[in-house]
Formats: structure tokens, sequence, C-alpha cells
């Protein structure tokens, strides 16, 4: 109800609304594959990026344009026709072309918002990796209900009733024997 929020430095009540969208980028658990081609898709993230611009994109989030599951994904490659209208795709593979817009646009500040949850046991590493790589370099509010994206963090907090009770690293919090030791402990089933 107080205070305010900068993004290097800027005061983003002080500014317009395209200002923040182009600085601040959400990625919530509700992943929207755009109609169009892959291409169009991607492109959306930021206008003008070349066919290599956007293949590069997707590798960086585990999607290989020279292996054998993109060809079958995206048989036409760039040209292949996605969302609505076109074959399902599945959740994580979905997940992570919005990873791919995300490291297109390039934003300030990225808010994950349970991004990586709809992965199943399988793809739930390959989607880690790639949210990992897409936050190098910026600075990612992330939230997250699985402990093990919390331990990955440089800094956790932990929120009760819309408070913060607990702040730290996890070794720090782990050690401090609060309320993130004892979730950590239940969560991890090894009594940390």
């Amino acid at each position: 109800t107080a205070g305010s929020i900068r993004v290097g430095g800027v005061d983003t009540a002080q500014v317009s609304d395209l200002w923040t969208a182009k600085n601040v980028t959400l990625l919530t658990q509700d992943v929207h594959i755009f109609a169009g081609t892959l291409r169009d898709d991607l492109a959306m993230a930021t206008r003008g990026a070349t066919d290599a611009e956007l293949l590069a994109a997707l590798a960086g989030v585990g999607l290989q344009p020279d292996a054998v599951q993109f060809a079958r994904l995206f048989p036409q490659g760039l040209d292949t026709r996605v969302g609505a209208g076109a074959g399902d795709l599945p959740p994580e593979v979905e997940q992570q072309l919005a990873l791919a817009r995300v490291a297109l646009a390039g934003p300030k500040v990225l808010i994950l918002d349970e991004a990586t949850a709809e992965a199943g046991s399988d793809a739930t590493n390959a989607l880690e990796e790639a949210a990992t790589r897409v936050t190098a370099g910026t600075t990612a509010l992330v939230v997250a209900h699985r402990l093990d994206q919390a331990a990955r963090a440089d800094r956790i907090l932990v929120m009760d009733a819309g408070r913060i009770i607990e702040d730290g690293t996890h070794a720090e919090l782990l050690a401090a024997q609060g309320r993130y030791a004892q979730l950590f402990a239940a969560w991890s089933g090894n009594g940390h």
C-alpha cells in the first residue's frame, strides 16, 4: 500500500505503460500460444528478429532446430502453424515457446509466476534449465511453490498472509530453522 517500484532507477509510477511493458515481463503458468506461424508467435516479442535469432532463442530454451522432436512438432520449421486451429503442443513445449519469446524480448525485469509448473516430471529439468538460461543477466522475481526452485534463488522471501516473514539465501534460511526450513524439510522429505 506504500512505496515505489524502480527499474534501473526509474519509478514505474512515472512512466508510460509502454515503457513498463518493454522493460518488465510477466510469464505465468497459463501460457498463451498465438495463432499463426511459429515465426509469428516468436516475433511478437521483438519485431524484426531474423530467422537466425528466432532459431537461437528456441535452441536456448531446449528446442533444438536440428533435433528429431523439433522436426516432429514443427515439420515446416518456423512456417509451422501454431496456436488456435493448429495441432496441440505438449504443455512443456508451450512453456518453452513462451520462454523463447521472453529471451527475444530481453526485459530488464522478469516475473515468473509458477512459469514452469505445468511441466510433467520428465520435462521439469529441461524447463528449469531453460528458465535459468532466460533469467541469466536479468532481475527475476520467481513466485514458486516448488522449493527446489526457491533453493536456487540468490535471495528468498518467505511470505505468509501477505507479509514477509523470512528473508535470506537457502543456506541462511535452513540455518535459521524457521518456517522456510520447516517447509523445505517437509517438501524434500529428508528432515534438513
